[in-house]
């Protein structure tokens, strides 16, 4: 891949996710998907697995999102680390940014996963009840 098709996968993958295409999102991704919040070395794997992440990212943290800000990107023709700051809703502080950092990276020009940098608070509410699923490594 060129950095420019990684910069459009990874687009059409947070397109999709915009528009809680779960399908869509999904047929982004390898056959055997990887999710992993760090720094708590949690790890999610496989299409079941992640489908039913993003239906409980989709029904429960979507909701809670007020906005969220780019800070920062770097581009490789194979990886892609994006860090930006999310705020949520009331009844959480809704002055306070929540900093993510998330690389994705691919092969075949699919997603294999993406590994999230954020506080445990965070990784738990991104999850919903798939959180549970997460396994230490």
């Amino acid at each position: 891949m060129t950095v420019d098709e990684m910069r459009k996968l990874v687009q059409k993958h947070a397109d999709l996710e915009t528009k809680l295409d779960l399908d869509g999102v999904l047929a982004t991704l390898v056959d055997n998907p990887i999710y992993e919040f760090h720094p708590g070395r949690l790890r999610l794997e496989g299409k079941g697995n992640i489908r039913q992440f993003y239906r409980d990212h989709f029904d429960y943290f979507f909701p809670l999102i007020k906005s969220h800000t780019l800070i920062n990107e770097c581009w490789g023709a194979d990886s892609a680390c994006l860090e930006y700051d999310i705020y949520l809703k009331e009844p959480y502080d809704t002055n306070r940014a929540y900093r993510i950092n998330v690389v994705l990276t691919a092969e075949n020009s699919l997603l294999i996963g993406e590994r999230f940098y954020v506080e445990n608070e965070l990784a738990q509410l991104m999850a919903g009840p798939s959180f549970s699923k997460f396994v230490k490594f």
